[in-house]
């Protein structure tokens, strides 16, 4: 004989926070832990010399279970940097954008002292946790923009990949 246990949330009898809740739709949720996980990898060489952001073609969606889940945006960059060939400074900035808003920006820079232009394309990560409020599907995409020279994603080709973890609250 089978025994069930019927319950929508588990509290320690002393404890004043809930450990485990099961919602109407009997997704579990317990505070800290990842509840989705969401991929998307882009291996297109695109650059930009423009002072403006534009969309470097990567992109993912997740669509959040509840209101107060976070999301930690994890961008794994490949081999992507800046490069000038005529000058010492070679500066740039990626941005993760949920919607229409950025929400992080990092700044990338290689600089050469003897001013025979600079380079710089290695592996990098840039992470943040963001807090959507919302049960919609949302979208996060990388944007790049130049401050001085070429910035550039998936230099040789090179795939660069986000992940979206839902983290519960």
């Amino acid at each position: 004989m089978a025994s069930i246990l019927n319950v929508d949330k588990i509290r320690r009898t002393s404890g004043t926070t809930d450990a485990l809740t099961i919602d109407s739709s009997d997704n579990v949720y317990i505070p800290g832990h990842v509840v989705q996980v969401v991929q998307s990898t882009f291996a297109t060489e695109t650059s930009s010399t423009s002072s403006s952001y534009s969309d470097t073609g990567l992109s993912a969606s997740i669509t959040p279970r509840s209101t107060s889940s976070k999301i930690l945006v994890v961008v794994s960059l490949g081999s992507s940097g800046v490069s000038n060939s005529s000058g010492a400074d070679a500066r740039g900035r990626y941005a993760i954008i949920r919607g229409s808003t950025n929400i992080h920006t990092v700044d990338v820079r290689a600089y050469d002292y003897g001013n025979s232009g600079s380079i710089s394309f290695t592996p990098g990560c840039i992470t943040f946790l963001d807090s959507p409020s919302t049960t919609s599907a949302t979208t996060y995409k990388l944007q790049q923009k130049a401050v001085a020279a070429t910035i550039r994603v998936c230099n040789d080709g090179y795939t660069i990949a986000m992940q979206l973890l839902e983290i519960a609250q």
